[in-house]
């Protein structure tokens, strides 16, 4: 199961999005919004009848911008898009079924006087079955 890809694939044809960080290429200071995406834990849930029920992850997504308005107004677009979602995404013939996500926090982390870069970090919840 791969929550990667169903982050990335409910998020990527609205925002501009990377896995883990944005590239040095990117110009992050010229007003547009940039997410990054992260696995920060993952946990398989087992029973006594069976080997996997369902596995857990625990994801942050952080919001670049010049533009303080700009992250936020983006990071109430993505919980929107994201929170208590359920349903199968299929991926290059790959079903990923997940359960639920579900929106457990944010943060205004702080600005980036070097760069002239505002950030906000959410963290979500990602329940997916085989």
């Amino acid at each position: 199961m791969r929550a990667d890809i169903v982050i990335y694939n409910l998020l990527k044809d609205d925002h501009t999005i990377f896995p883990m960080v944005v590239p040095q290429a990117v110009q992050v200071a010229d007003g547009n919004v940039y997410l990054t995406y992260n696995i920060i834990d993952s946990e398989a849930t087992v029973s006594k009848n069976s080997f996997n029920d369902y596995d857990r992850y625990m994801f942050q997504i952080s919001f670049f911008s010049k533009d303080l308005n700009a992250a936020a107004s983006s990071a109430e677009q993505v919980r929107t898009t994201l929170d208590r979602y359920k349903g199968t995404i299929t991926v290059d013939a790959v079903d990923y079924n997940v359960q639920l996500i579900r929106y457990e926090s944010q943060e205004f982390v702080g600005y980036d006087e070097d760069l002239e870069v505002y950030m906000i970090a959410a963290d979500y919840n990602v329940i997916m079955t085989q």
